[in-house]
């Protein structure tokens, strides 16, 4: 068969085509945000990560590795060639560019949130008078599309079984050309190929291993050579600067109580701003808002979301203690699951915008957050609900939360740090953990996935058993360590939920305190607790990322009201950056002054 040599021709189609190649542009104003979930995977092969829904279609993509190829740059804003005008936010691979397309965020799954771009299209624009782009008629064996008049075939090469093998028309798109011979510009070697919209094919029938005999173009890093060389997206980048989201900062405060004589919400966030923490966590309970009549009382919380957000101070609200009709004061009844999605819908809508994230629950693990009492003796009553149960809750929750606010980010409830296995008191939390990655619905339902570190007396870099804390107490368990967080993301690795981001809702050392079960703060310092948080902040944010996206401090400022009701020395208050008079302790000075990127 004669074989046609067209460098020349490729050469010139891509001269023609440089004019519409697509502009690297700044984030223009008709782009959309990234919806939830973020989620990263860091690749040292390449210095970048593939990020949120990129990830995802790169994750869902049979062969992916072979079939996209690493990334090989950040997302960024760049306009399309198919539909001069229109801006999309991208991310390259080696073989493939992909897309976000906002229009079908909500539909059919996201299936087709993310697409590939026709990158072979591209490729064969200008070609359309050569033999093989020249359209075919139907031979009826079942190999036609009708869509482009072209077949896609097993012969000569056995290109149509790679295609149906590894995604098909979603990966790939229809095929643009027949199978022709064509040069290969890296090597100088003809080779069999057929174009498609988003690929080019290449059957390499002497390759020794069979699973390179068929080789994809490396669309990705051709047009990134020729046309972003001076695009910093490109530019190898450390894990640390691969975050699918700018890091959160965040304390955890008490915003209600305007009015009373301890109470100054404006002075509480200002002081947030001020340390460049603009994030706040508070606890807001089902209970004392929604009443059996079905009506809801918003009340203060429209005060604390309207005050946040005046002052440009993001939100997290945690939701907890069903009402007593519908199961309270724990996890509700299965049968008012309904009723509790349609509350955090209602919520999700009356606050659109102003409420960035919802946590759903805390610290499920403990049986006094069902139906217990956490207050009392270190958590007294109740029992654990199961890790399906709760999956359950959170999935009756997540889609009016979603329907109600695309862009809010929905958060798991944070299993607290402990070894105990007793339903009357408490449930691992790795093992609580594992349970609730292994279900499917866990994955389906959830942004990004809570925790809570222990700490106690020991310093953040320790860890039992090769680097223990000073002792002798709360030394010769894992649960008592910051790094405990590391057990949770490797049990979340081997459940295939590694790339989700990691929300450290909780974390912080205590002082001197009078509670009982608290006992280790009476032996750290004030000096102590500033340099112990602002490290376990430093591995947080630098060790432990991509996959650990926001760090809450508990407290802010739990030691004034405290103070008011006449015991300054409350386990809470120890915990706080604040002193009763609003004054900064050490450890509020150390964390203003940490550098946040």
């Amino acid at each position: 068969m004669a074989r046609r040599i067209i460098v020349a021709l490729v050469l010139v189609a891509m001269m023609a085509t440089m004019l519409a190649w697509p502009r690297p542009s700044v984030a223009q104003p008709s782009v959309p945000n990234t919806f939830p979930p973020f989620q990263a995977r860091y690749f040292s092969e390449t210095g970048q990560a593939a990020v949120n829904g990129f990830l995802e279609k790169w994750r869902n993509t049979p062969n992916a590795l072979f079939v996209l190829g690493f990334p090989i740059s950040a997302p960024f804003i760049e306009e399309s060639f198919t539909n001069p005008g229109q801006y999309y936010r991208v991310q390259y691979f080696e073989r493939a560019v992909l897309e976000e397309h906002p229009e079908n965020f909500g539909q059919q799954g996201n299936r087709f949130y993310v697409l590939g771009r026709l990158m072979g299209q591209q490729l064969a624009r200008g070609r359309e008078n050569e033999a093989a782009f020249q359209p075919v008629g139907n031979p009826g064996d079942g190999t036609w599309f009708a869509e482009t008049n072209h077949t896609l075939r097993n012969s000569p090469a056995p290109f149509r079984d790679f295609w149906q093998r590894n995604g098909g028309l979603e990966v790939f798109g229809y095929p643009l050309s027949e199978q022709f011979q064509e040069v290969n510009q890296a090597d100088g070697q003809t080779y069999w190929v057929q174009y498609f919209e988003r690929q080019r094919m290449e059957w390499h029938p002497n390759q020794p291993d069979p699973r390179y005999r068929i080789l994809l173009g490396l669309l990705g890093n051709e047009y990134r050579d020729k046309f972003h060389s001076n695009n910093p997206a490109f530019t190898p980048r450390s894990a640390a600067d691969s975050l699918p989201q700018p890091f959160i900062y965040g304390f955890n405060a008490h915003l209600y109580g305007q009015g009373t004589a301890w109470q100054d919400r404006n002075r509480a966030l200002t002081l947030a701003k001020n340390a460049n923490m603009p994030w706040i966590r508070q606890q807001v309970r089902w209970r004392d808002l929604h009443d059996r009549s079905g009506a809801i009382y918003w009340a203060e919380l429209d005060d604390i979301v309207a005050d946040a957000s005046n002052q440009g101070v993001k939100l997290l609200i945690s939701v907890v203690s069903a009402p007593d009709w519908a199961g309270g004061p724990g996890m509700p009844r299965r049968e008012n699951f309904a009723d509790f999605g349609s509350f955090m819908g209602q919520m999700a809508a009356r606050y659109r915008g102003r409420v960035h994230a919802y946590q759903i629950w805390n610290e499920q693990n403990r049986a006094c957050e069902n139906g217990g009492d956490c207050a009392s003796a270190g958590g007294t009553g109740g029992r654990v609900a199961s890790a399906d149960y709760y999956v359950d809750m959170l999935a009756a929750v997540y889609g009016p939360i979603k329907a109600a606010d695309p862009n809010a980010i929905v958060v798991s409830g944070a299993p607290t740090s402990t070894e105990t296995n007793r339903a009357d008191i408490a449930i691992s939390d790795t093992e609580f953990v594992r349970q609730m990655a292994i279900n499917p619905r866990f994955r389906a339902n959830v942004d990004a996935i809570g925790l809570h570190p222990g700490g106690q007396y020991n310093p953040p870099d320790t860890m039992w058993p090769d680097n223990p804390g000073p002792g002798p107490n709360w030394r010769n368990s894992r649960e008592f360590y910051f790094r405990r967080i590391e057990d949770t993301r490797n049990v979340l690795v081997a459940n295939g939920m590694g790339d989700y981001q990691i929300w450290i809702t909780e974390f912080g050392w205590a002082t001197t305190n009078n509670t009982p079960g608290y006992e280790y703060g009476n032996r750290i310092s004030f000096e102590q607790q500033a340099e112990w948080t602002v490290r376990a902040l430093e591995i947080g944010r630098y060790n432990w990322a991509p996959w650990v996206g926001a760090m809450f401090v508990w407290n802010l400022n739990f030691a004034i009201p405290w103070a008011y009701q006449g015991n300054p020395l409350h386990e809470q208050a120890a915990f706080g950056v604040l002193n009763p008079d609003w004054s900064p302790r050490p450890v509020y000075n150390a964390l203003q002054s940490f550098p946040k990127r």
